[in-house]
């Protein structure tokens, strides 16, 4: 699928502010989950940052069918719903991405934060996410079929 539009403002909003996403996955045990978690939309993927004991990573590495919602927190409300693949790689100490993941998320903190995480990470899973379908729900032009 192209990336998405970032001529679209709701979708610029949403994928510029510090919106979290929430990550749905299938749990090893055939159960859903859905985990909020910090993102970076970069080059047509979401990508996001995670620990190597974490639960999704076993899981989405299993299966790496996922789902994405990103939505604002202020009516009126708009949504970014996404329908992805997945896939988990290992990095060698900090992932690149993650300072600048961590600065959009916690400001004027992130350099605190992440000065006592550098000498913690051997290594992190990043996960990206290519997305296969999306839509936007902005509550004023979009609204869900429920509404319509």
């Amino acid at each position: 699928m192209p990336e998405l539009p970032r001529d679209d403002p709701v979708i610029e909003k949403l994928l510029s502010g510090a919106f979290l996403a929430r990550l749905a996955y299938i749990g090893l045990d055939g159960r859903p989950r859905v985990v909020p978690i910090w993102y970076a939309y970069l080059g047509g993927e979401f990508i996001m940052v995670t620990g190597p004991k974490a639960d999704k990573v076993a899981a989405i590495e299993a299966n790496g069918a996922v789902a994405l919602t990103i939505d604002s927190d202020q009516p009126p409300y708009s949504v970014l719903l996404v329908n992805g693949d997945a896939t988990v790689e290992t990095t060698d100490g900090m992932a690149a991405e993650y300072p600048d993941i961590v600065q959009r998320y916690l400001a004027g903190a992130a350099d605190a934060y992440l000065s006592g995480m550098r000498e913690r990470i051997r290594e992190q899973r990043r996960i990206r996410v290519v997305p296969r379908s999306w839509r936007v729900l902005d509550f004023v032009k979009r609204y869900p079929k429920s509404l319509r």
